[in-house]
């Protein structure tokens, strides 16, 4: 990285690169001009910084840069790591050059978010280079539970045996950093980033600060939507506020009435979501944790609660290759069309507006105090259904412990990254193209 000038220079010169004016920080989502970016700092014997709680080593302000441009630490070790002013949360050195677009995810507990998100970012980065796009991690430290999902389904030795990964809890450390702030500690989330920059086929490669972007991803664990569980030293949620883009997993074998219409021998239609005699069932209503979440963003935007929330909200509905007989609606192909030139890959936005319209006809004739809570939440909704592994999990007993098992073999996802690539296509100007006009 190149010196930093501190003081009056500008913003785009102090670093030898095209740098942004404001940078967001996608942790506590302070925004602060580039220069007065933190570092952090390498030196083992460096104290533990103030701010943070746990064993994380001193950020600084640098004064003293290597002939490479790097920052020297206290002792005089070059590093390049940096770190948000307020929180001192690290964060990645693109975000200095390229905006970025904040979404959250939310559903009920077991309603397969890990399993979706594992799948979607696998996808995504064998799909979008025929778009002209890389999809690669922009946090490569915060992306590691990801990785280890991902080589469980995708890279597993064994991939004929039955595996499983493991849900968001809501103490996870991998998901949340303790931050003092004000002398209070608050609970910060972590989320997933990936860079989206164009490649050398995409038709706006030579602007690629125009067109790039960090897509900054919030998983949240179920739980932290129950009424009653807001924490004024936790900050996990308060991304609903700053998210564009709202995806809510509606899950299927949650609701009774999806339940008994679906003729399938899916263990977790059998069985209910956890196999049998190892937890109680779930009964954490979705419609209210949408109502929930609504309540939440409308008080940190400081709205009135009957008020509908200008930001879009994409119902993702999992675990539909238990559905598709029963509702006649097929994601056997995905949506899209490879064209010559200009980018190449398409989403077939008529298609996805056609699966929407009709998925939402079945869910408001079986689950209508769903669709009635999210036409109260958003004035734009839609409902895109996905299938994360394909194929229907089996039931596994290894000594005391049963679960949901999946064979790696087995895992077909369907439609994963139509969700992403719907909002991308549709809100992100410039990069990707549909075959259609939008609605």
């Amino acid at each position: 990285m190149a010196q930093a000038k501190r003081g009056n220079g500008s913003s785009r010169d102090c670093w030898g690169k095209r740098l942004t004016s404001k940078v967001t920080c996608p942790n506590c989502w302070h925004q602060f001009p580039p220069e007065e970016v933190l570092f952090v700092g390498k030196h083992t014997d460096l104290p533990d910084d103030p701010i943070l709680a746990g064993n994380e080593i001193l950020r600084f302000a640098p004064s003293r840069f290597t002939v490479k441009g790097e920052a020297l630490d206290p002792r005089g070790v070059p590093t390049s790591d940096i770190a948000c002013p307020r929180c001192h949360l690290q964060i990645p050195e693109a975000l200095l050059e390229v905006s970025p677009i904040f979404i959250s995810i939310i559903g009920s507990p077991a309603s397969g978010k890990s399993y979706f998100l594992t799948t979607m970012s696998w996808q995504l980065r064998a799909l979008l280079p025929k778009a002209g796009l890389s999809f690669s991690d922009a946090d490569p430290v915060g992306s590691s539970p990801i990785h280890e999902y991902e080589r469980t389904l995708f890279m597993n030795l064994r991939p004929d045996e039955p595996t499983e990964i493991h849900k968001t809890q809501p103490d996870d450390r991998d998901l949340h950093k303790t931050a003092t702030i004000e002398g209070m500690p608050i609970r910060f989330p972590l989320p997933l980033q990936f860079l989206l920059w164009p490649t050398a086929d995409h038709p706006a490669y030579h602007q690629g600060h125009r067109v790039g972007r960090v897509v900054v991803l919030y998983d949240n664990a179920g739980e932290d939507f129950q009424p009653g569980r807001e924490d004024a030293r936790s900050a996990a949620i308060q991304h609903l506020s700053r998210s564009a883009i709202l995806l809510m997993l509606m899950d299927p074998t949650q609701e009774p009435r999806l339940r008994a219409l679906c003729r399938s021998s899916d263990p977790q239609i059998t069985h209910g979501l956890r196999p049998e005699g190892q937890a109680p069932p779930v009964v954490l209503r979705q419609e209210t944790i949408l109502r929930e979440a609504a309540v939440r963003m409308r008080r940190y935007l400081g709205i009135s609660q009957t008020e509908r929330l200008d930001k879009p909200l994409i119902v993702v509905v999992p675990k539909f290759d238990i559905m598709e007989d029963v509702t006649g609606l097929s994601i056997a192909e995905e949506p899209y069309t490879q064209t010559k030139g200009d980018g190449g890959l398409r989403l077939k936005m008529a298609e996805v507006e056609r699966v929407s319209d009709a998925l939402r006809e079945v869910l408001k004739e079986h689950c209508p105090e769903f669709v009635a809570t999210a036409d109260g939440v958003s004035e734009f909704v839609r409902y895109i259904p996905v299938s994360s592994l394909g194929c229907s999990p089996e039931v596994i007993t290894r000594g005391k412990k049963t679960f949901y098992g999946i064979r790696p073999s087995d895992v077909k996802p369907k439609w994963v990254t139509v969700p992403l690539v719907y909002c991308l296509t549709r809100w992100s100007r410039n990069i990707l193209a549909s075959t259609d006009h939008h609605r």
